[in-house]
């Protein structure tokens, strides 16, 4: 008796190349959307910590070691807040010889880091030999933020009296401009450089403290201190701008 073949399933029973030749799925291609329509995405501002800022109290330390040890004439200066808290840290460099020689009006460049060691923020001072009665160049200054991208500059315009200058964007419009008293030698009272918009209405001021007999004689060489006040609603570019003003005047007036 023989015995019958069990019948082979349909699926088994195809040719083998039916399942070669079959086309193979593929997943639904995805087209790039357009750039245009894509979201983008704003990086975080370097100079985030001056968004909520009205107030800023800068301590200017000169350091002594490397005057002693003839490594130049370099300041470094602490930016706090109304509230004490440390935001920015300024560092100046220098070549070793132009503190020497120079002094205030020193060619430099000033580092400022934030919390985290990181540059927020780069100020370049070419030399300019100043004189307010007989100016040679006048003083100017560009602010770099993050370092490598322009946002503004601080030009000083020619005065016989009281001392003015423009504080610029970065598409050289004027934004600011700071007027300053006609005696610039803090004696026995704080020293105030009046800061207003180009309409004339007042934004702010910039002080120099005057810290007592004591320390004018023996210290004020060695340390100092400023405060800049200004509008809360003002850009962190804007206010940036004002701490780099503040820190020229100090230069040109303060530093000995």
């Amino acid at each position: 008796m023989m015995m019958q073949a069990a019948p082979i399933p349909p699926a088994l029973s195809e040719p083998y190349e039916a399942f070669v030749k079959e086309p193979v799925q593929q997943p639904p291609e995805v087209k790039p959307a357009d750039e245009d329509t894509q979201p983008q995405v704003e990086p975080e501002n370097v100079l985030h910590d001056l968004t909520s800022v009205g107030r800023l109290c800068i301590t200017k330390r000169l350091q002594v070691k490397s005057v002693l040890f003839l490594r130049g004439k370099k300041n470094r200066f602490l930016v706090r807040t109304q509230e004490n808290n440390l935001i920015y840290t300024i560092q100046e460099q220098n070549s070793w010889w132009v503190g020497y020689f120079c002094y205030g009006l020193r060619p430099l460049q000033l580092h400022v880091r934030d919390g985290t060691g990181a540059e927020v923020m780069r100020i370049y001072r070419p030399y300019a030999c100043t004189s307010r009665i007989f100016p040679c160049q006048l003083q100017r200054i560009q602010i770099f933020s993050p370092p490598g991208t322009r946002i503004g500059c601080i030009e000083q315009k020619w005065t016989p009296i009281r001392p003015e200058y423009f504080v610029k964007n970065e598409n050289g419009e004027q934004v600011f401009w700071i007027k300053g008293p006609r005696v610039t030698i803090s004696f026995f009272r704080d020293i105030q450089f009046h800061i207003y918009r180009t309409d004339g209405t007042a934004v702010g001021s910039t002080c120099k403290r005057w810290q007592g007999i004591l320390h004018a004689m023996f210290f004020a060489p060695v340390s100092d201190k400023f405060g800049i006040a200004f509008e809360r609603d003002l850009s962190v570019e804007e206010k940036a701008l004002l701490l780099a003003a503040t820190l020229l005047l100090d230069y040109m007036y303060y530093d000995v």
